[in-house]
């Protein structure tokens, strides 16, 4: 493990873990897997790229012994629960829902069933009524993959990278559960540090563009979530920031090759990948999910964007771009 410091800014990078296999899939049989998200979005693509890599490695081979059926659910809750059905009556041997919306429609769905849900991309599974407790197992259907982003490190981030910052706002969906746990934390933060926090709600990508516009003036700093609704129009976000030359920082960790200075955030690809060996494998090998412990994110990245920097007119310390992960230049 690599441990990296700057101005009090504590980077950890965990090593990806080895894959361990206790078993293998049956000989003869093909596994049905229905794997769902709520929208098309990079971060839950690289998730979903990871997570069939965890299959792979454990002998579960889309096209040999496996049946992957992938379903976007276009932004739509309906359509979410609809996905959720078609799963339940094709009898898949396991539910892999991906963001909140989805597991809770896919828990719905298998409620007094013995149809399995392993899910992932969720940030507080307890809060959004997923599970009871992520202390024990759930004695359920149901366990998964989930964390809640490294709020306290990122606000370190912003303070190394741009120490004027005073007023920290944000653009969120409040139907998007995952966004307003992480608000909820990103305001206690920034009030436990003397800043003050700014939001804006939106209930569409259509609304992004105005929303950001009406920070000018009002924020000296961006610091946008893991929100899908935001992702979807995230470019217009971007271009606004630029344009008022206002740091723009996110959760996001494929916001920065789109045009923000800097996210800390899990590793999206490596969290399909544990999301994979550490819960539905065993699931498809026959564990009872109640008796899989849900598993946290491991793996966090730092992400540098060097020409948003400068559109910012920050200056990225060196020590700080060779613990990065990658640095962009767009």
């Amino acid at each position: 493990m690599r441990v990296l410091t700057y101005f009090g800014l504590l980077l950890t990078l965990a090593a990806a873990p080895a894959f361990a296999q206790s078993a293998a899939p049956a000989p003869g049989k093909t596994y049905r897997l229905g794997f769902s998200q709520i929208v098309d979005h990079p971060a839950l693509n690289a998730t979903r790229a990871g997570f069939l890599e965890g299959l792979k490695a454990a002998g579960f081979i889309e096209g040999k012994n496996l049946t992957f059926e992938h379903l976007d659910a276009q932004g739509d809750v309906a359509n979410a629960r609809n996905i959720a059905e078609k799963f339940a009556a094709e009898k898949v041997d396991l539910m892999a829902p991906c963001t909140t919306p989805n597991v809770q429609a896919a828990i719905r769905v298998t409620r007094g069933t013995n149809i399995p849900v392993a899910f992932g991309c969720v940030t507080n599974p307890v809060e959004s009524g997923i599970l009871t407790s992520l202390d024990k197992p759930t004695g359920t259907n149901v366990s998964g993959i989930y964390g809640i982003p490294p709020v306290a490190k990122m606000f370190d981030l912003v303070q190394a990278l741009y120490p004027k910052a005073k007023v920290v706002a944000t653009i969120y969906n409040p139907s998007e559960s995952n966004s307003v746990t992480l608000n909820a934390l990103n305001k206690a933060e920034a009030i436990k540090r003397g800043m003050t926090w700014a939001e804006i709600q939106i209930t569409s990508s259509a609304e992004v563009l105005v929303a950001a516009q009406a920070l000018v003036g009002r924020a000296d700093t961006m610091l946008m979530p893991q929100d899908n609704t935001i992702a979807s129009a995230f470019d217009a976000i971007v271009r606004v920031a630029r344009g008022a030359k206002i740091p723009l920082f996110s959760y996001d960790t494929t916001a920065v090759e789109r045009g923000a200075i800097a996210a800390y955030a899990q590793n999206q690809h490596q969290a399909g990948i544990d999301w994979a060996r550490d819960v539905a494998v065993p699931i498809l090998l026959g564990k009872p999910p109640g008796e899989v412990m849900p598993v946290a994110y491991k793996a966090f990245d730092l992400l540098l964007n060097s020409t948003a920097a400068d559109a910012a007119g920050i200056t990225l310390p060196a020590e700080l771009t060779k613990s990065a992960i990658r640095v962009f230049k767009n």
